[in-house]
């Protein structure tokens, strides 16, 4: 169990997501004690304030939640569940800003302590709304779309606690076509959803902006700030800290074929010498870094099924399919052929 105030602040979500993931497949008549046994933890463990689960064994928590559920719409099931006071004193401070712009602002800028896989960026569309646009890490597949999801009505459910109303001036854009939940997500939600959009975002009007929160509080409004500002420095110099952390936030927040050692080396601002002593020091390779985002990247290809065998090696980097596949295998012990199958056989 993670129990150090500096080991709070390693990259990963908070526990407590993945125990409100459980009570969902619970509510929705799924066992949730082999998705647990899958990640090797127990919910006393996730309970612990201090506890996070790193985003590789979180995007597996997500991945047999998904399986478990199907076409059901885990993910705006999940935002619904969720109350605002499990965010800690980023709840508090979206909970007690003067306005309504002014808590999803605080939940923007500290989004990193909770959700390090997320960015949400802000875009005015000139009519006097604004967008929150929303973009994740995950590559395409049922994963980005159960997060995009989650927290896109996420979002929704804390302008309902904020506003202890339906937020009017507020629709929900989705990128793609409806999925195969789409009508009951929108018998859900309590503003309008559209599909087929350029983004994936929260559309809010001006009004609904300058609105005031009915908990706003300057004081609790100041401590929880100020809360927020203290693990935000704690989590940024962690982020800025160990240079293994950070060859592997660099590779996890990169896209295509991982970049060489020198390559990035460069990126992060030291010689390739120094990084590589680091990396020994640590007991770890580049090469070993770089199988770890290959894989999940790999996973993630495979899955969505867009690609062919080959075109996925090529976008991982390799120029030989052959080179691939048999990484692969001593990645997963199964051929991509065999995984893109679910069974035993060879890659095709």
């Amino acid at each position: 169990m993670v129990t150090s105030g500096r080991a709070w602040f390693t990259p990963g979500i908070p526990g407590i997501y993945v125990v409100l993931l459980c009570d969902v497949l619970s509510g929705l008549g799924h066992d949730p004690a082999p998705l647990l046994r899958r990640l090797g933890t127990r919910r006393e463990q996730l309970l612990d304030p201090e506890f996070r689960l790193p985003l590789e064994r979180a995007d597996l928590a997500a991945e047999a939640a998904l399986a478990l559920v199907g076409e059901a719409g885990l993910g705006f099931r999940y935002a619904r569940a969720m109350r605002i006071t499990l965010h800690g004193p980023v709840g508090l401070l979206a909970l007690s800003s003067a306005t309504i712009d002014d808590g999803l602002e605080a939940a923007r800028r500290y989004l990193g302590l909770r959700a390090p896989f997320l960015v949400v960026e802000r875009e005015p569309l000139g009519d006097g709304r604004q967008a929150l646009c929303l973009r994740t890490d995950f590559g395409p597949g049922p994963v980005r779309s159960f997060v995009i999801e989650a927290m896109v009505i996420g979002f929704v459910h804390m302008l309902e606690q904020l506003m202890e109303a339906p937020p009017e001036g507020a629709e929900v854009h989705f990128q793609g076509p409806p999925p195969a939940h789409g009508e009951a997500l929108r018998k859900a939600v309590s503003v309008p959803v559209r599909y087929d959009q350029p983004r994936d975002a929260l559309i809010l009007s001006a009004g609904l902006l300058a609105a005031r929160p009915r908990l706003a509080d300057p004081q609790s409004e100041a401590l929880a700030r100020e809360q927020c500002e203290l693990e935000f420095r704690r989590w940024r110099a962690n982020q800025e800290g160990p240079l293994p952390e950070r060859v592997r936030a660099a590779l996890r927040d990169g896209e295509g074929a991982p970049p060489d050692l020198a390559e990035m080396a460069e990126r992060l601002a030291v010689s390739a010498r120094t990084l590589k002593r680091h990396l020994q020091q640590a007991g770890l390779t580049y090469r070993e870094l770089q199988d770890e985002v290959r894989y999940r990247r790999a996973r993630k290809l495979l899955s969505d099924g867009t690609l062919s065998i080959s075109e996925v090696a090529y976008a991982l980097g390799y120029n030989d399919v052959a080179n691939f596949s048999r990484a692969f295998k001593r990645w997963s012990g199964r051929t991509p052929g065999a995984y893109r199958g679910g069974g035993p056989g060879q890659a095709g």
